[in-house]
């Protein structure tokens, strides 16, 4: 795991220095560089994780014709590197980015699809004088790049790296701006700064005499359901294989390897699978205050420990955490909403103590089905067949009532569902997984910004991946946006930038592609029904867990953020989003902005995430405009 800079049609040395240097916590253990003047520069930060003392880079081929830098993992890397070596390569180290290098050679692109892992890398080919970009098939490990004028391309593993270039036009992309207060992120192509774009998940890019060209290289849309497997029981001997091998090729590594242990069913499943093998394991839980006691889950996961023999370790985590947002947004150089990821950073900070990398359950919720809002899809279904007067009343009546602030108030998410309902289905969607719909976000707005924005406004991001899936009912297409939005650009982004603050690598097995795949053609009611979801993997992990896990309430990674909000609203309108802070900005409406504070204070609304958007951006703007 490691950070990666360059530039193709310029070699400007001091600038990739500079570059290459801002990524030092992504690659605390060693720094590298290639240049060939006036043509191309490639800078390397390195976390050393396998072949520590020979996997430097930037790395060349045997014939020195490639040179490439590599951020990531290739798991399949070992049982490449024999069926190379079987067709006549021969290797000098025993990394996995030489096995990259040799694979390249031989099958060219292609040789893309023949990865198992994280990654992200520009790689160079002296002959054919071009640099080609490419990024993992679910965007695990980032990629940004800015292209100048001449034909000149600069790319780093953040934008921090592209700023160090004054060319760079670092200012305020609107469009992107529109799209982060309801999303929490900004989604690719774009970036929050106007000269910079990112490089989409699975997407490659190549650079030849100044131009540029992208394509995608790997999607996974449903199927057709395997007429071999018609049962929950049938499923889960199928997966179950796949799973096991996926969990056991993220431990490769010459460094020691842990994992978040929450009590819950994902992480708890990746536990039991690497206790099995007999290991010494340190797991690592977060925990709250007296104020937090509904999202404590430390004496579920410390049991859990207990049974399974393995180190437990736990970090208690107070209000406090809001106090210091600058190291959040530095990590992330773009605004980032979702408030989960303050809990990773410090809980990687914490896992750094005394592991290099850490295993982790992110995905299990999106490959399997453990979301309300896919069941709730299922009712909503049944709701398309109620009369549209008789849901828009109920929809009146609920906003009538108004919202307590509890996160998981029942009457919060029925109004929401209701709303939702009335909707096409792709909209639907991604009202539910959004925060701001248009017309809030307009509200929000001063005059002549809601006139900018309109004029740049794009359709919603999630609403065209759900439409895009060319097969299955509404809970596949929805599972479709999901690797598509909010699992790399929410869950993915967040875990990646997080971690690597600390120079920890997290591995994420239920992202493994041929698991992925292969659940492709899952039936929708092999993951989800009205009474139950994550069918499959509850199948699985019922072999492996003690039942108590399996009975257990869904928590997720969450904290009493709306509490803690509310004890600090005072010093937020005082130091985040007072009138003058607002007006400087001539963003946002400070009268709405005050009514956002006002109602969620009283308890009239729970406006809790979009506060937190909005303090957020307040943070990057002085961070990065000021």
């Amino acid at each position: 795991m490691c950070g990666i800079a360059g530039m193709v049609g310029l070699s400007d040395e001091a600038l990739l220095a500079a570059m290459t240097a801002s990524l030092r916590h992504r690659g605390p253990d060693g720094s590298g560089a290639y240049t060939e003047p006036g043509r191309v520069a490639l800078g390397h930060r390195r976390l050393a994780i396998v072949d520590l003392a020979g996997g430097a880079q930037p790395m060349g081929s045997a014939d020195g014709a490639l040179c490439v830098v590599f951020n990531g993992e290739i798991y399949n890397f070992q049982a490449l590197r024999r069926e190379l070596a079987a067709q006549g390569a021969a290797f000098r180290t025993r990394s996995d980015t030489e096995v990259l290098l040799a694979a390249w050679q031989r099958e060219g692109p292609a040789a893309l699809h023949r990865l198992r892992g994280q990654f992200a890398f520009a790689l160079w080919d002296r002959s054919e004088g071009t640099l080609v970009l490419a990024r993992d098939r679910l965007g695990q490990k980032p990629l940004y790049y800015a292209a100048l004028p001449g034909g000149r391309l600069l790319f780093a593993s953040e934008p921090k790296a592209l700023l160090r270039c004054p060319e760079v036009d670092r200012g305020l992309d609107l469009a992107a701006l529109d799209a982060y207060l309801d999303l929490y992120y900004v989604p690719p192509p774009r970036s929050i700064f106007a000269g910079i774009r990112q490089l989409p998940p699975g997407h490659v890019l190549t650079w030849r005499a100044g131009q540029v060209t992208i394509e995608r290289w790997w999607d996974c849309e449903p199927r057709p359901p395997d007429p071999r497997l018609t049962t929950v029981e049938a499923w889960a001997e199928a997966v179950a294989p796949t799973l096991r091998e996926a969990i056991e090729l993220h431990t490769v590594a010459d460094v020691p390897v842990g994992a978040y242990l929450s009590g819950g069913l994902d992480s708890s499943t990746i536990v039991a699978a690497l206790a099995s093998r007999g290991q010494a394991l340190h797991t690592f839980c977060v925990g709250y205050g007296p104020e937090g006691a509904s999202y404590e889950e430390r004496p579920q996961a410390r049991a859990l420990a207990q049974h399974f023999g393995v180190s437990f370790h736990e970090l208690e985590l107070r209000a406090e955490i809001l106090e210091d947002l600058e190291p959040l947004v530095r990590g992330f150089d773009e605004p980032f909403g979702s408030w989960a990821a303050l809990l990773g950073y410090h809980l990687a900070r914490f896992t750094r103590e005394r592991v290099t990398v850490a295993l982790a359950g992110d995905g299990g919720d999106e490959v399997f089905g453990g979301y309300p809002r896919y069941r709730g899809l299922l009712l909503s279904g049944r709701v398309d067949r109620v009369p549209a007067a008789v849901t828009g009343l109920a929809g009146r009546a609920l906003r009538l009532l108004g919202e307590p602030t509890t996160a998981r108030s029942l009457r919060r998410w029925a109004r929401q569902f209701l709303e939702g309902c009335a909707l096409p289905p792709g909209e639907r969607y991604a009202s539910w997984v959004g925060t701001m719909p248009p017309a809030v976000r307009d509200r929000l707005y001063t005059r002549e910004t809601r006139a900018r924005v309109a004029a740049v406004r794009e359709p919603n991001f999630v609403a065209q991946a759900f439409n895009k899936a060319g097969f299955g009912d509404m809970v596949a297409r929805a599972w479709y946006a999901d690797l598509h939005g909010f699992l790399p650009e929410n869950i993915l982004r967040s875990t990646d930038r997080m971690s690597m603050a600390h120079g920890l690598e997290v591995r994420v097995p239920f992202c493994d592609h041929v698991l992925l795949e292969q659940m492709a053609s899952a039936p929708s009611p092999m993951r989800v029904t009205a009474r139950a979801s994550k069918r499959v993997l509850r199948a699985i992990a019922g072999r492996w867990l003690p039942p108590e896990v399996l009975q257990r309430k869904k928590l997720g990674f969450t904290a009493p953020f709306g509490a803690w909000l509310k004890a600090a609203e005072p010093i937020i309108a005082r130091e985040w989003l007072h009138a003058e802070a607002l007006q400087r900005r001539g963003l946002f409406d400070p009268r709405e902005v005050e009514r956002l504070l006002v109602e969620h204070r009283r308890g009239v609304r729970d406006h809790a995430h979009r506060i937190w958007s909005l303090i957020v951006l307040e943070q990057w703007m002085r961070l990065y405009v000021d």
